[in-house]
């Protein structure tokens, strides 16, 4: 490892950045340290939680950021090759039409940010990134591409990816309240299939949804906590028609639940996946809506719809 440490004060260091980052000049002069072949700003502060736009339209390759706190970034038209964000803190960061390619944000603070904003109508892109153990807590994925990237260990919750479309991308972790959704809502042309290779084996998905998606090219987890059936229209259909069950008032929300989903599903899609804890409060109501759920497949199954 090529580990050259700048001298220079803290202070005075992050100043200069913000200044090259603003501009687009000053980060390639030679004499800057430099780890693995990366300009070193590692742990460097800037923008001190402040909105500040940097890199309006400009190219920025190997440069480390890791461990950096730079919320409040606001980035419009960039691209960037090759630039670590490990550990950084990225709260509330503006991505507008910003290109990321060969990018590692693993462990990174990302809560809050807005990772897709259109820009004259252009949208963000992200290709072999690494997101693995990023807080993505209360962000919006919304309207972007992601090709390639790793969500291994991330944390979701209360997170959109309404309008993007992801290809070979693998998830890990628990995942709470997450929509993927191919309508876009700013007028996005979102490629089909939506997700194609996307892995979510390892992954626990609680509240997950599946919006307008064909789940053909998706691999969902199986197994405790996960209740999984296939003819999923048909199952639904009717377990719509005997609910709410008479002595069971918890089948009144189960319905309504399952009556929004059903709302929204492809129309080709062929799996149901539910966590346990979606189907009811209690072990008891669990159980009780995995049997309604377990027999009207087997229903379903044998009349071939």
């Amino acid at each position: 490892m090529n580990d050259q440490r700048s001298s220079e004060d803290p202070d005075e260091l992050s100043l200069r950045v913000l200044d090259a980052l603003r501009t687009g000049h000053g980060l390639d002069r030679p004499g800057l340290p430099r780890v693995d072949g990366r300009v070193d700003l590692r742990g460097t502060r800037i923008g001190g939680g402040r909105l500040v736009d940097v890199l309006p339209g400009m190219d920025l390759a190997d440069v480390d950021f890791s461990g950096a706190e730079m919320s409040g970034l606001r980035l419009r038209g960039a691209r960037l090759t090759n630039c670590l964000f490990g550990k950084a803190k990225l709260d509330g960061l503006e991505a507008r039409g910003v290109v990321f390619k060969d990018c590692s944000f693993a462990g990174a603070s990302l809560r809050g940010a807005q990772l897709s904003l259109p820009l004259d109508g252009q949208y963000s892109v992200y290709e072999d990134i690494d997101f693995s153990r990023a807080v993505l807590t209360g962000a919006s994925c919304v309207d972007a591409s992601f090709t390639r990237c790793s969500f291994l260990g991330v944390k979701l919750g209360a997170l959109s990816f309404r309008g993007s479309d992801l290809t070979d991308c693998a998830f890990s972790g628990v995942l709470r309240k997450v929509v993927f959704w191919g309508n876009s809502l700013t007028g996005r042309t979102v490629p089909e299939p939506v997700m194609r290779n996307v892995d979510f084996s390892e992954a626990v998905l609680r509240d997950v949804e599946f919006r307008g998606i064909d789940l053909k090219d998706v691999v969902l987890p199986s197994g405790d906590p996960h209740v999984t059936v296939r003819h999923y229209h048909c199952v639904l259909s009717r377990v719509l028609d005997r609910t709410p069950v008479p002595g069971h008032p918890f089948t009144y929300g189960l319905r309504a639940y399952l009556a929004a989903e059903r709302q929204h599903a492809h129309p080709a899609r062929d799996i149901g996946l539910w966590h346990r804890s979606s189907l009811g409060k209690t072990a008891e109501e669990q159980e009780f809506s995995v049997r309604l759920l377990r027999a009207c497949e087997e229903e379903c199954g044998r009349s071939g719809q």
